[in-house]
């Protein structure tokens, strides 16, 4: 991903420069011989947080002794196996350091099994001549492990700072007189997208919170004609996908919450369509029993890694091979919290590059006892 302009605020590359000459190099392949010792180079040595420079490609170039004893480090390892939730990086932080030059937050990397948790600080290091993009640096402080609300928050907030921080250098651009109309047009899109962008984060967020707190609204439903209406209702939304819809089981009602079942059935198959961007067959399956119903939402899309699928539920998790696909990273949450909350479980299956099957089985009376 390039920038299309230089980034508004940009770290000081002499000074990572000279940072790095004493720090130690964990990569000896990479071509550091324009480091030279300063003040900024004594500080790293003996500052209690973590200083360091990461390539383009995710690689350490430099670290300072306090960062390679936070995570332990003994060997080169790269910089982008350490990260906890990787997707964070590659979809939030990196998009921003782009556009914005900056970025600041919570950060988490692990080690050896151990998860350590950073208030860090990123700059774009560009080199002074060119203007040529060489890495992103950082400072970063060891903290305390947030709590799971904290966590949240963070991850939100997150989420909501990418778009403003790129409407607010689009909206700096707009002032220039000397901008070609075109180049404002272009802008004003920008400046929309993200707008809708924060509006389905927000979206996603109140609903997160309205399915945790509301109580249960149970009443007696055709769970037949509930999904036949929802998955005709997604059927108007593409033309380049078949959504076929199929039954088991002769009881034609349940007691269950019909707004919960309705946004589990609206976000997988809304998941399904999102994810199989080349079109093709969703099949959602339906089977009743006495004591259960069961329903299955399979597409033959692009599948997920099997190593990120145990994360698939959190809040805001993206699979690695999703990023350049629009979305909030909650709607998969959402469809967790609202199973839970009628007792349910659900499952996924899946293979990248052939598709995802995700399994819902609901008591047919959530709380009979």
């Amino acid at each position: 991903m390039k920038s299309t302009h230089q980034a508004t605020r940009v770290c000081s590359f002499t000074a990572l420069e000279n940072a790095a000459r004493l720090t130690t190099q964990l990569d000896s392949r990479s071509d550091l011989s324009w480091i030279e010792s300063s003040w900024f180079s004594a500080i790293a040595q003996q500052s209690p947080d973590l200083i360091g420079a990461v390539s383009i490609e995710g690689d350490w170039l430099c670290l300072n002794p306090s960062g390679r004893s936070m995570l332990g480090l003994t060997d080169f390892l790269p910089f982008t196996e350490m990260l906890g939730a990787p997707e964070i990086w590659n979809a939030t932080i990196v998009p921003q350091l782009w556009e914005c030059g900056h970025w600041c937050g919570l950060l988490a990397m692990t080690h050896h099994g151990e998860t350590i948790w950073f208030e860090s600080q990123w700059f774009l290091i560009r080199e002074p001549f060119t203007n040529q993009p060489l890495g992103f640096a950082t400072i970063s402080r060891k903290i305390d492990p947030p709590e799971q609300e904290t966590r949240f928050l963070a991850d939100a907030a997150h989420e909501l700072k990418s778009p403003l921080a790129v409407m607010s250098t689009s909206i700096d651009l707009l002032n220039n007189d000397q901008l070609s109309i075109e180049r404002k047009q272009k802008h004003f899109r920008r400046l929309r997208s993200k707008i809708q962008q924060m509006t389905e984060t927000l979206d996603d967020i109140l609903m997160l919170s309205r399915s945790e707190q509301a109580e249960l609204d149970l009443s007696e439903i055709d769970p037949v004609q509930v999904c036949a209406e929802l998955i005709e209702e997604a059927q108007m939304n593409t033309d380049r996908h078949e959504l076929v819809f199929s039954t088991e089981g002769s009881q034609s009602s349940i007691v269950t919450d019909e707004g919960l079942l309705q946004r589990i059935l609206a976000n997988l198959l809304s998941n399904s369509i999102k994810y199989s961007p080349n079109g093709g067959e969703i099949r959602c399956r339906l089977s009743i029993e006495a004591h259960q119903f069961k329903l299955e939402v399979q597409d033959s899309g692009i599948g997920i890694p099997i190593a990120e699928q145990s994360r698939l539920f959190q809040s805001f998790y993206r699979a690695s091979n999703a990023t350049r696909i629009a979305g909030t990273g909650l709607g998969l949450a959402i469809v967790k919290q609202c199973v839970d909350r009628l007792n349910g479980q659900i499952a996924v299956k899946s293979a990248v590059q052939v598709g995802t099957c995700f399994t819902v089985i609901i008591p047919v009376s959530p709380f009979a006892n």
